[in-house]
Formats: structure tokens, sequence, C-alpha cells
């Protein structure tokens, strides 16, 4: 399927969603001073595995996040410029599929 502006949209929040819960080290780490830093990451080379595949961590998700800024943008001026053009703009629809079994609509159903 192609990319939506929503499916992109959707990817970013997951991302940020996952940037925000591997970051809170990091706000730990700005409350210590050096000695407990040393005492908390670098004492053994197990702690220095652990700081290096948090930061790593966060540092792809910073890379994706602007990955799909940029493919967000994009989208947005290939909008733009659909309409200006006065073109169909059914390619930016998602095709939506149904997730649901039944032939009953949502309002049919009794809570």
């Amino acid at each position: 399927m192609a990319e939506t502006t929503g499916s992109i949209i959707d990817k970013l929040i997951t991302v940020d969603m996952k940037m925000w819960v591997n970051q809170e080290f990091l706000y730990e780490v700005r409350k210590m001073d050096f000695k407990e830093f040393v005492a908390t990451y670098c004492d053994t080379e197990e702690k220095q595995k652990l700081l290096f595949d948090r930061l790593a961590k966060c540092c792809d998700l910073n890379v994706q996040r602007n990955r799909l800024i940029f493919e967000l943008d994009e989208k947005l001026i290939e909008f733009g410029n659909a309409i200006r053009k006065g073109e169909d703009l059914d390619r930016f629809r998602a095709n939506p599929h149904k997730t649901y079994s039944g032939d009953r609509s949502l309002s049919d159903e009794k809570a």
C-alpha cells in the first residue's frame, strides 16, 4: 500500500512515543552528578554496554523521526500541488478495509 498522510502520521506518533520512553533515562542522567553517572553507567563493561545501547536506540529513533517528518512534508507538498493543479485526490486516500466480522454496521450493534 502506498503511504498516505495518515499512515505517515501514525508512524510518526509511534516513533515519538518510543523516543519518549527511551529518553526517560536521559532525564535521570541529567539529575546525576559525575560520580553517580560513573557508578551507574561506567564502572563495568556491562553498564557501559547498557549506556551505549540506550544512546544508540535514542539516536536511531531520532533518525526515524526526522525521516518521517521529511516524508510527511513531501506528501503534504505533493497534496498541495495536486490541489493547485485540480487533480483527482483519490490517490491520497487510504484504502479502507473491514476489520470486524459480520454484516452489521457499528451503529446497529447493541452495547
